[in-house]
């Protein structure tokens, strides 16, 4: 097949022609030196990349050490060809790089027939990844220069592959360029053994602790240098260890139930805390395939000692300057309240306005306190959940009634939308309460007047999602990764006299997560956002937080 392209493209030029990167062929006898190509992979496909540029050479001549030149037999050139054939990935593009001619290699590799190329140009097999790089290389040869590296090409299936490449352009006898050939071999496997060997070396390298164990046997297959420093096991000593020997009390049954949400797919990762004697670890678990397509997983371990320190003094310190400042507060908030109601005597208008401002503010403090103790109890552990079956449609219902004055402040209406049934949820009633009225009263304070907001209500599987959804000024793209942050309030027109502590979302992703649920959003800078909760309908949550899910991508 070889032979036969490269007679095509002989009888292209016309003329005899150099191809590839030299215009002999070096026997086994002969000096030479190869280039600094700067990977392994280059450099194994450049010792096929020499012999094939050189016998792709019109009178196929070869220069021995002492000088003289000879013609290679008909069948020396014969195996020659014939072992390119089985090794190369060959093709002959016209001046325009619409193929003319590829070589079985070529065919078995793409897994496209010969019908199917012969008269298409070349981008046909680069992925959209390449196609820069394909205008490049048109460039390239057109200026009568050949490209040579590495590149990805794309299979009749989608499959990318990893190709080292020699492309060259042939010229007729008056200059011309007529075609161009092309020469690869796939690096596909030593590309992906690379890409292992680099990971591997990084994971070796990570202050985190890294294990990789069998979902069936619980035989660890991999451990970094920071998890063996821990145990004070080397390579052998670890592959005959289980989880059960690296965490006091480990159980494989709890840890298969635990990891069920991994092997039914419905979180990518999973994270949660395990002592490892006086050590906390924060565990981010993570399922993956070996290369035998066994299924294991993935587990990263962080001392998180210093962390809890200094979250338990900053929630200390919260705590403590929350209630010493409750106190005081309800005080003068008392006081205010008595001197506004006449109960001091008359106050000239002046005085009541100053006055009224001043209750107002204090009424802003307590709500921002309160909902600092609120976050300080959930974080903690101090607030209990009350599951109780509960009835979602009547909650909602109950909050649009007692959201209803707070709205029309605003000029803004509520309208509920659901099935006419009872959406029967495990759930604090209170605490989803108060979810409900912190995105509505949300929603009311930027929306526009005469806007509405629809709160609706729908099933999902096991799941209940209830949605917000406002038309007002929405949330620009940038700040809606920290919304739920800690006092974290959009800036934007009119946010300071709109009010709030910056805590209420925060509160909200609390409650929802305390539920072993989700809360997300939707929005659109000036077309309105959508708060989504989802809820799960049978529910195992406890009085803390639960362990929290980041979507990462698995470490093979």
């Amino acid at each position: 097949m070889v032979k036969k392209t490269v007679t095509r493209a002989m009888q292209l030029a016309h003329r005899p022609m150099a191809i590839g990167l030299w215009a002999s062929l070096t026997m086994p006898d002969t000096a030479w030196a190869a280039p600094s190509l700067g990977s392994y992979s280059s450099f194994v496909a450049f010792g096929l990349g020499v012999c094939t540029a050189a016998a792709l050479v019109s009178g196929l001549h070869y220069k021995t050490k002492q000088g003289k030149n000879a013609k290679l037999t008909s069948k020396e050139l014969e195996n020659r060809l014939k072992a390119l054939d089985e090794h190369s990935i060959v093709s002959i593009t016209d001046a325009n790089a619409r193929i003319i001619e590829v070589n079985q290699k070529f065919i078995e590799t793409l897994g496209y027939s010969s019908d199917e190329l012969i008269g298409n140009e070349t981008n046909l097999i680069y992925p959209e990844c390449e196609l820069d790089l394909y205008q490049e290389i048109k460039t390239t040869l057109a200026q009568g220069k050949t490209w040579a590296g590495e590149m990805q090409l794309k299979t009749k299936s989608g499959r990318p592959i990893w190709t080292q490449t020699t492309i060259s352009p042939l010229f007729s006898a008056d200059g011309r360029h007529v075609s161009s050939i092309s020469v690869r071999t796939d690096i596909s496997k030593i590309k992906q053994a690379q890409s292992e060997q680099d990971m591997r070396c990084t994971l070796h390298m990570l202050r985190d602790e890294v294990y990789v164990f069998d979902a069936e046997t619980q035989r660890f297959t991999y451990m970094n240098q920071a998890a063996m420093d821990r145990h004070g096991w080397n390579e052998a000593e670890y592959k005959v260890k289980t989880p059960a020997d690296a965490i006091p009390g480990y159980s494989p049954d709890e840890f298969h139930k635990r990891a069920q949400p991994l092997l039914n797919g419905e979180h990518q990762q999973l994270t949660y805390q395990v002592n490892v004697g006086d050590t906390p670890l924060e565990i981010r678990l993570q399922q993956s395939t070996s290369k035998d397509g066994r299924v294991q997983f993935v587990a990263f371990a962080n001392d998180i000692s210093e962390r809890l320190v200094h979250e338990q003094a900053k929630n200390d310190f919260v705590s403590t300057v929350s209630h010493e400042l409750r106190s005081p507060l309800t005080s003068i908030k008392g006081g205010l309240g008595l001197v506004l109601s006449g109960a001091t005597g008359n106050l000239s208008d002046k005085s009541r306005s100053l006055l009224e401002i001043a209750h107002r503010n204090s009424d802003r403090l307590v709500l921002l306190i309160n909902d600092i103790l609120d976050l300080e109890k959930i974080a903690s552990g101090q607030r209990q959940l009350e599951i109780a079956p509960t009835d979602i449609r009547t909650l909602i219902q109950d909050a649009a009634t007692a959201n209803e004055a707070f709205c029309s402040q605003y000029g803004v209406c509520i309208r509920v939308v659901s099935e006419n049934r009872p959406y029967i949820v495990e759930c604090d009633s209170g605490q989803i309460f108060q979810i409900l009225n912190n995105l509505i009263s949300n929603a009311a304070k930027f929306s526009k007047s005469e806007d509405e907001i629809v709160v609706s209500l729908a099933a999902d599987g096991p799941d209940t999602l209830i949605s917000v959804r406002d038309y007002g000024v929405g949330i620009p793209a940038d700040a809606q990764a920290t919304i739920f942050d800690r006092f974290t309030q959009v800036p934007g027109q009119d946010r300071k006299a709109k009010g709030g502590t910056g805590l209420g979302l925060s509160i909200v992703k609390a409650i929802a997560e305390q539920h072993q649920g989700t809360v997300t959003l939707e929005s659109s800078e000036g077309a309105g956002t959508t708060f989504t909760v989802r809820l799960p309908t049978r529910s195992d949550a406890g009085g803390t937080l639960p362990h929290s899910v980041d979507m990462l991508d698995a470490a093979q």
